[in-house]
């Protein structure tokens, strides 16, 4: 008997495989990107007779990339070796290919039994897909103990705990300290209700209304006026005070900064907030106003700022994840620190984005399938760590991630306190939640995100009538 389970698994295995090559095949006659050895990673597969198998399918969001297939190679295979019971086995696919090969698979009735690293949109393509894993939590006794409980609501869909926190990029201001220095301006506050102090000693409310303030005086154009001054060029910016750096392209990610809302009604119809309409217009606004201080699209695109402005030490603050501690230059931006996430009305919103591992409704084997996964997050996630990046959910783990970016960026001393501290801000619902007809939608709010950008004289409030009319439209038609 055990025999015959072993020898269906293997079928159901090579199907996956086979499923996931065709698809590869299928895309590379499109304009797909080049494929790199994950696609054909899994030619020859071997599987042990003597044990269950879990499929690991890799790609739909880290995990495809060249330099890491290696070490992925070798935490599987340290895994495979600390126990007798369990073969665990990874399907690596290239992440542009990923979703198309995944759905290919579950409507076969070849599904993998653990997908991930995944984040909120990767799930989001697959709804209803994966395990509840509250009821394997009671059985096993899991200690969630240590991680904060606000977080595991992040991973709540529709009542279902469909994931556990693995890697997590929480959000707050990133600013210049030299720009700062030169402007005689007071740094940001780094903690929540902190006022923001006024160099004539009064205090303002941490909000966006100061951050704008804030923001017009850290505006240059090329003679160093700042945007409140009389003779400001607008035409002739060569710094700007704040943007949404790279969360900018779709209003739904920077106005969940406002307030946090699913763009969907009771009745299946579509819906923005005050605050998502606010501020929609606050973007607009700061980016084509009396006193600009954000921007415009073209501006990123330019030798100048190439497309990255905090780290071109073009941009005084941007707003954006963790995930950014990639990609700071450090020659450009020698000197610089994080704040808290500005207020609206009151409520700070920190939206975050993070990563962890699904397992799939249609398992065979569940408990073994939450045995690989409870190692994956606790005594093989340092591994995984080095592999993928990302804050530890697990706060005992966070202090090494910490002292790896100190590292990276010394001399310059960044507060990563505050980074924990956003953690309990994090935006309910996400804004990386799927829509109804998600593809299609998504890009609606890309499309005005774009128009936002480049268009001086929009009416917006127009426009929002208009995204509000296609998305019902969409919606409508997704159902």
């Amino acid at each position: 008997m055990r025999e015959q389970v072993s020898l269906a698994r293997q079928a159901r295995l090579i199907a996956l495989v086979v499923i996931i090559v065709a698809t590869l095949m299928a895309c590379s006659s499109e304009d797909a990107p080049p494929q790199n050895d994950a696609d054909s990673q899994d030619s020859d597969i071997v599987v042990l007779d003597d044990r269950i198998q879990i499929t690991w399918f890799i790609g739909l969001g880290a995990g495809s990339r060249e330099d890491q297939l290696a070490p992925q190679e070798e935490w599987v295979e340290i895994y495979n070796n600390s126990q007798d019971r369990i073969e665990l086995l990874p399907v690596v696919v290239d992440n542009e290919l990923a979703r198309d090969a995944l759905r290919e698979a579950i409507e076969a009735g070849n599904p993998p039994d653990i997908v991930g690293p995944v984040g909120t949109v990767g799930r989001g393509d697959f709804p209803g897909a994966f395990l509840d894993l509250q009821p394997l939590v009671d059985e096993f006794d899991y200690d969630l103990s240590d991680i904060d409980p606000a977080f595991l609501d992040f991973y709540r869909e529709e009542g279902a705990l469909v994931g556990l926190p693995f890697a997590i990029f929480p959000s707050a201001l990133f600013y210049n300290r030299d720009h700062f220095d030169a402007a005689g301006l007071n740094y940001p506050p780094q903690a929540v209700g902190e006022p923001y102090l006024w160099p004539d000693g009064t205090e303002a409310i941490w909000d966006f209304d100061t951050v704008a303030e804030l923001a017009a005086l850290l505006t240059l154009d090329e003679n160093g006026n700042n945007a409140t001054d009389p003779d400001f060029d607008a035409a002739m910016i060569v710094q700007y005070g704040f943007d949404f750096q790279w969360t900018r392209r779709s209003p739904r990610w920077f106005s969940a900064y406002f307030e946090p809302f699913y763009p969907v009604d009771e009745d299946g119809q579509a819906a923005l907030s005050d605050g998502q309409v606010e501020a929609i217009q606050w973007f607009h606004s700061a980016i084509w106003g009396e006193q600009p201080f954000l921007p415009a699209g073209d501006i990123l695109l330019t030798d100048e700022f190439g497309d990255n402005g905090f780290s071109a030490g073009r941009v005084a603050m941007g707003l954006t994840h963790l995930w950014y501690t990639c990609c700071i230059d450090s020659d450009n931006v020698p000197s610089w620190d994080v704040a808290v996430a500005p207020s609206y009305n009151g409520d700070t919103t920190a939206k975050m984005h993070g990563d962890t591992f699904a397992i799939m409704a249609t398992t065979e084997h569940p408990r073994e399938a939450f045995e690989v996964y409870t190692y994956m997050l606790g005594e093989g996630s340092s591994g995984l760590y080095e592999i993928y990046g990302g804050l530890p959910a697990r706060i005992p783990q966070q202090d090494s991630f910490f002292e790896t970016l100190d590292e990276r960026f010394a001399p310059n001393e960044v507060n990563w306190q505050v980074f924990i501290e956003m953690i309990s801000y994090l935006d309910v619902p996400n804004h990386e939640l799927a829509l109804p007809n998600t593809a299609p939608s998504h890009d609606a709010f890309i499309t005005l995100g774009t128009e936002l950008s480049s268009t001086p004289d929009l009416d917006v409030d127009d426009r929002i009538e208009l995204l509000l009319d296609e998305l019902d439209a969409l919606y409508a038609e997704g159902q």
